[in-house]
């Protein structure tokens, strides 16, 4: 396992490497399904730190596959790839990481037997996350940074 990769069961912020104030956030740690998860600057406050703190946990089989739950809501992020967003839902929903081979640390995440994976195309806050067939390798859109917390 790359050491790169986020430590299961520990808290991250997932940061788009694109747009590098942008994080992602479930908007207003809502636990109602749909929720969007957009991207947002870390702002600092405790609330705003809880929309955006998320828990990657892995499934047991390859080592790249994961959940992905919000700590406040207990929510997992979940593609909708029928409305190509992504949001909070009751189910996990299993991802697969990929690491750039252009930059160490930065990951595609991609639902798990597709080729949908999360992108974000504006720095504007509360810019939903959105779920895209896999563009260009040198899309930089589309990786995202785990950022421990402590």
């Amino acid at each position: 396992m790359s050491d790169r990769l986020p430590k299961d069961g520990h808290s991250c912020k997932i940061r788009n490497v694109f747009y590098n104030t942008q994080h992602a956030d479930l908007e207003r740690g809502s636990s109602a399904v749909g929720t969007p998860i957009t991207g947002h600057t870390d702002d600092g406050s405790s609330e705003g730190g809880d929309n955006r703190t998320f828990m990657v946990s892995y499934t047991g089989g390859a080592e790249d596959l994961v959940t992905i739950i919000n700590l406040k809501s207990k929510t997992y992020a979940s593609a909708d790839t029928l409305g190509m967003k992504l949001e909070g839902n009751g189910s996990p929903v299993v991802y697969q990481l990929i690491e750039s081979q252009l930059s160490q640390g930065e990951f595609i995440i991609r639902k798990q037997n597709t080729n949908f994976v999360w992108y974000l195309d504006s720095d504007w806050n509360k810019t939903q996350i959105r779920i895209v067939s896999t563009p260009a390798e040198t899309d930089k859109k589309q990786y995202w940074k785990f950022v421990q917390q402590e």
